[in-house]
């Protein structure tokens, strides 16, 4: 077992060099495609709980699960110790850096402020082909709600958040939106699939579908607040709850 580490280290400029010599190394058409197959492939690893936090990665060992040579596995960990998903200990290697409670607290608190704003936008930009993948999305919600799969409901519910943000800011909201939910979905999974089982938060989906298509858009902000609110205080307690068994085990 792995020894977790509880701080993060400020970044410092002989960081900030590093990561600009990361960015070039990568930086041809070629080495990008394999890059991010790479950086994909162990995303779906860990999503799929393949890599586990007391384990540190080993690049060889990740290039024969992947079906490819080491170089571009490499360049796919430091891009995900870039955007913070790993961690990195010099001379030890990456490994899955968890967030903590407060950590947690802070991506939901973004994800409220942004999600609710961008709702400003979407009935300007919605066509009918965008209200079809919001029912698309709603449904398939519901129906991995109605299996009781919680990895069909991560993705679900993953796929309902980032419909809106697609649709109220474009590529770049979209982006953004994965990239909130990635770093709850991969560095805290256990913990997220937490309570996915239950079923008043894919309704709370239906409340603001139902609500954007009324066009009131300040009740639908409402509403996503308040659904936002109860994942997030949900989602810490449940880390709080396992903290605590974690001492009482020791």
């Amino acid at each position: 077992m792995i020894a977790q580490t509880g701080t993060r280290k400020t970044k410092n400029p002989k960081d900030l060099t590093r990561n600009k010599n990361f960015m070039q190394e990568i930086d041809t058409p070629e080495k990008k495609d394999l890059t991010m197959l790479a950086f994909n492939g162990i995303k779906n690893l860990m999503f799929r709980n393949e890599i586990t936090q007391d384990l540190r990665l080993n690049a060889r060992e990740l290039a024969k699960r992947l079906d490819m040579s080491p170089t571009p596995v490499i360049q796919a960990l430091k891009l995900l110790h870039f955007q913070g998903i790993l961690g990195h200990i010099p001379n030890k290697g990456y490994f899955i850096e968890t967030n903590t409670p407060e950590m947690v607290r802070d991506i939901f608190n973004l994800r409220i402020a942004l999600e609710a704003a961008s709702l400003n936008t979407i009935l300007g930009r919605i066509n009918r082909d965008g209200w079809q993948k919001l029912e698309k999305a709603l449904n398939t919600h519901l129906e991995a709600l109605d299996k009781n799969s919680p990895k069909l409901i991560l993705l679900a519910d993953m796929a309902f958040h980032i419909t809106l943000a697609q649709i109220s800011t474009g590529p770049a909201g979209e982006r953004l939106m994965r990239n909130l939910f990635e770093m709850l979905y991969l560095k805290n999974r256990s913990v997220v699939l937490y309570l996915s089982p239950k079923k008043q938060f894919g309704f709370h989906h239906k409340d603001i579908l139902d609500l954007l298509q009324k066009k009131d858009i300040k009740a639908a902000q409402t509403a996503l607040g308040n659904h936002i609110r109860k994942v997030r205080d949900a989602v810490i307690t449940s880390m709080e709850e396992d903290e605590q068994e974690l001492k009482l085990d020791w």
